[in-house]
């Protein structure tokens, strides 16, 4: 860490990586609407510019307006959910090694070490992949899902005696733990801009808090409980702990499934008489409107995306920028002559 301080350095002011700077929330570095009925593409035959009105400021969040949006405190108990597993696990493995299994302490300790391995292999391959599939959310799907399962079947285990069991079901919590812990700022960063990564980091971190120490006192009040009723029972010990903790696990899981992630969710108006809309695994939007359930085409969310975003040409946020070409193809630039992003990907970020 001493090391990266030195070589850190302040990005420039405006400095933009393919439109997207410390105030974007993911979904609107591409907004933008064309101010003339020409069409971009990514031919060398389009005229030398073309302007267009970037809207992607409107869409950017002060640290209150993040802080207050629900949808900052569905992620704040998703990660409650998704991080509490891992935490009573990591703590108690040792003991449930030696009390459970008669594992010497030495044994008991290696065993905790490699759960801390897991841990560690699961903060550097999670966010890896999520960065490759461009989302968060599928993978604290996937890790709630799958975290429940592990609790789901740790009981039997422990009844059975069965030691590679009961190591299986920890060492993928622990997994999935630590990805938990990598993703959650992107995720942030994603939904409420870089810029405001430190503050909700900051705020969602007491929800791992509040997972380790209201968990781990429940977790030892239901223990020593356990332990008094049933005494010559080892196997009972630590039941009814791990079917406490699958209740906010699975209520985590839920939750996590209608956190509006995609911009468009939650930004693109309702249409009359719409109560509630979802989007499906496949990325359509689904759409329900009293009793009738409609699944929009990828055409029609586009037409309605694209008639919102030419409401806003008039709003303050609109900034004119200019489409031009360039040997890379066709590149956007903004008034403080930053290159914001090239059409076919190959351009670079140029600051003038």
């Amino acid at each position: 860490m001493g090391l990266c301080s030195i070589i850190l350095r302040m990005p420039p002011p405006g400095y933009h990586v393919r439109g997207i700077n410390i105030h974007t929330v993911k979904g609107a570095e591409m907004v933008y609407v064309k101010s003339s009925g020409m069409e971009l593409t990514s031919s060398t035959d389009v005229k030398p510019t073309l302007p267009v009105l970037d809207h992607s400021a409107y869409f950017s969040m002060t640290l209150m307006e993040s802080l207050q949006s629900y949808q900052y405190w569905m992620i704040y108990f998703m990660f409650l959910g998704a991080e509490i597993t891992g935490l009573l696990i990591i703590s108690k493995i040792q003991s449930i090694a030696s009390n459970q299994f008669g594992r010497t302490a030495n044994e008991a300790a290696s065993i905790n070490s490699g759960l801390g391995g897991m841990n560690l292999l699961g903060r550097l391959i999670l966010p890896l992949i999520s960065d490759l599939l461009g989302a968060r959310k599928p993978l604290y799907c996937l890790s709630l899902a799958v975290q429940a399962i592990c609790l789901g079947c740790l009981p039997s285990a422990l009844a059975n005696h069965s030691f590679g069991g009961t190591l299986a079901c920890a060492f993928i919590i622990g997994f999935f733990y630590g990805g938990g812990f990598g993703m959650i700022p992107a995720f942030l960063a994603d939904q409420f801009g870089a810029k405001n990564v430190g503050a909700t980091h900051g705020v969602i971190l007491t929800a791992w808090a509040i997972a380790a120490v209201c968990g781990g006192l429940i977790f030892t009040a239901v223990y020593n409980a356990q332990s008094h009723i049933y005494p010559n029972d080892v196997s009972m010990w630590y039941n009814l702990d791990f079917r406490w903790i699958l209740a906010p696990v699975l209520f985590s899981f839920l939750l996590s499934l209608f956190i509006p992630a995609n911009l468009r969710d939650r930004k693109l108006p309702r249409a009359p008489g719409e109560t509630f809309r979802y989007r499906f695994i496949n990325g359509r939007l689904i759409r329900f409107t009293g009793c009738k359930v409609h699944m929009l085409t990828a055409a029609e969310e586009e037409a309605e995306w694209q008639t919102y975003l030419a409401g806003l040409s008039n709003l303050p946020q609109s900034k004119p920028v200019e489409v031009v070409s360039s040997e890379y193809g066709h590149s956007r630039h903004s008034g403080n002559g930053v290159d914001l992003f090239s059409q076919n990907g190959l351009g670079k970020v140029h600051v003038y």
